[in-house]
């Protein structure tokens, strides 16, 4: 039986008349002990605590209402800490007697189920398989947030594993444990993924910030579906210790949130060297780490002028995902920040891009040979990281059992395109061969990784990977020292790209800077027919998560766009499903 929310939003949307007008938001944000907590930020949040007229355990007992109220339907947490209240009310008294530890105190934040908590929550990654699992220590990250001073308010819901659970025709925002995460602006379009529940509770005004992990696109893909800022950091920024491994070398940690402040605050807590983690050692080496305080970095519209920005046109700007309605979008953008002072250089291409990048999404090159795909080499990655996982967690009874199709999600993005400028025919037969093999070994990607060769198999899939971040780091670098038509050189700040599509058709905005191990922001900038947002991002070199919060929160400051979350067809029960593909827009009605 269809839902009535379908029904309704399938009706407007067929209409082209989707709009605030046209319904009634179901989850209105109630005042807290008589104050708004509606889309506030952190240091208003603050105030409130110094004002009195807000506590800690206040805030937490608000939020956790919300989410019992919300979450049968959004699905976007997947347990609530039992003890978020006590921690809360303890913080309370600490401040009343030798007052606050930082701005994080009180703050009551969630973290992926990926993230080890050491308390009566259990690390699952979104599986059943690990429901009793325990951790004996915290994640490093959840370690730093405790001594922040912040309420682990418990984890959010992830596409289960990291979405290696899943082959093709998957929705993101899926596990076992959690169900379906629903996208706060519209139950029938897509969250994106892997950091699906993190980035809607923040939107959906659950929590005041979260943590999410990223492989490859899974802090900023779900970011800028949220409507919300995403800070991927360069990897040794932030330790993964203690985090469920996806990729050895490209994972990395960072934060969810409605504002550049907000999220500086958290990457400011959970940053630093980690003995549990070499990679971090390659910031104390670079002299990175002793930049410790990137909510100074925040600037206003003034740090605009003279900044020097570029469009990285090839693949990146020349997709036709998202159609006409988003180019107009972000033509409007660039203008805003041509106005504000900032100069843009068109056409500082990522040399070799077209070897590295779909240009419909996320996913490899056109023709890439499967023994180089991304997804392959990183199984190699995932192999060992599991290996690495205590016997205790990974001795649990196996439900990875056959799953039926879901559609629409980022795996089925990487090779099962249906549009204009393709061979269809093609596109479909390698999607056809990978559903066949998926179907052979009767289940998904992760049991898989049991046996994923011999090692000098496991060797060539390793020089891939270092071919492919080698090629994208010198890329990034590359368009980053742009040389004008007239031979000028010109240090660019950072490159501008955009963060759009839904479903089957993200924009490529994230492969590069994850197989390069760079850092990269997202901030909304706008929203589709279908109330979806999207968004800008910016990327850097190593280590300049402090120039991107800043240029990144001046262009915030000029465009100024947030939308408000009507949870359209929030009791839906079918799974998310995106109508787009290249030129749909510019498909006559």
């Amino acid at each position: 039986m269809v839902s009535s929310g379908l029904l309704l939003c399938s009706a407007l949307v067929a209409s082209g008349v989707l709009g605030e007008s046209e319904w009634t938001n179901p989850f209105p944000v109630k005042k807290c002990n008589g104050v708004v907590i509606e889309d506030v930020d952190i240091d208003t949040v603050q105030n409130y605590f110094e004002q009195k007229v807000l506590s800690a355990e206040q805030l937490t007992q608000c939020y956790i209402d919300r989410i019992n109220l919300m979450n049968p339907y959004l699905h976007t947490v997947i347990q609530i800490n039992p003890d978020a209240l006590s921690i809360a009310h303890a913080l309370d008294a600490e401040r009343a007697k030798t007052g606050a530890r930082g701005p994080l105190h009180g703050i009551p934040i969630l973290t992926k189920d990926n993230i080890g908590t050491a308390d009566k929550v259990p690390t699952t990654a979104g599986s059943l398989a690990l429901l009793n699992s325990t951790v004996a220590r915290d994640a490093h990250v959840a370690a730093l947030l405790r001594l922040a001073g912040a309420v682990l308010l418990g984890h959010a819901n992830m596409a289960e594993f990291a979405d290696y659970i899943a082959y093709d025709n998957y929705a993101e925002g899926y596990s076992d444990r959690g169900g379906q995460t629903r996208n706060c602006f519209n139950g029938t379009q897509q969250t994106s993924g892997s950091s699906s529940g993190s980035a809607q509770s923040v939107v959906g005004n659950l929590c005041m910030a979260a943590l999410g992990t990223e492989t490859d696109g899974s802090i900023l893909l779900p970011a800028f579906h949220a409507g919300i800022v995403g800070i991927k950091p360069t990897v040794g920024r932030v330790s993964r210790a203690g985090v469920v491994p996806g990729s050895l070398s490209q994972d990395t940690v960072g934060p969810h949130a409605r504002t550049f402040r907000d999220a500086a605050y958290v990457l400011d807590a959970i940053s630093g060297v980690d003995a549990r983690d070499n990679a971090t050692f390659a910031a104390l080496v670079s002299g990175a780490a002793r930049h410790a305080n990137f909510s100074t970095a925040v600037a206003g519209a003034d740090a605009l002028r003279g900044a020097k920005f570029g469009i990285p046109w090839d693949v990146l700007w020349s997709s036709s995902a998202g159609g006409v309605t988003h180019r107009a979008a972000f033509l409007a953008v660039l203008q805003k920040l041509e106005a504000a002072g900032a100069t843009l250089y068109n056409n500082t291409n990522i040399p070799r891009i077209r070897e590295l990048q779909d240009p419909y999404g996320w996913g490899d090159a056109l023709d890439t040979p499967q023994e180089l795909w991304a997804r392959t080499y990183l199984h190699v990655d995932l192999y060992n990281g599991h290996r690495r996982v205590p016997a205790r967690a990974r001795a649990q009874p196996d439900p990875l059992v056959p799953r039926a199709a879901r559609v629409g999600g980022r795996a089925q993005r990487q090779h099962g395109r249906a549009g204009r400028g393709h061979d269809l025919g093609q596109r479909r037969g390698q999607l056809r061969a990978r559903e066949r093999d998926a179907r052979r070994h009767g289940r998904g990607v992760l049991p898989r990784e049991g046996a994923p060769g011999p090692p000098e198999s496991h060797q060539a899939l390793i020089a891939t990977q270092l071919w492919r971040h080698e090629l994208s780091k010198s890329g990034i670098d590359a368009a980053l020292t742009h040389t004008t038509a007239n031979g000028t050189l010109v240090m660019l700040d950072a490159l501008l790209v955009p963060m759009a599509g839904g479903g089957l058709f993200d924009a490529p905005a994230s492969g590069l800077p994850a197989a390069a191990h760079y850092p990269a922001v997202t901030l909304p900038v706008g929203q589709d027919p279908w109330q979806v947002p999207f968004g800008l991002g910016l990327w850097g070199t190593a280590f300049s998560e402090a120039a991107l919060i800043r240029y990144g929160s001046a262009i915030d400051a000029v465009v100024g766009w947030r939308g408000k979350p009507m949870f359209y067809a929030y009791n839906t029960t079918r799974i998310p499903f995106d109508p787009r593909w290249p030129g749909f827009f510019d498909t006559p009605s």
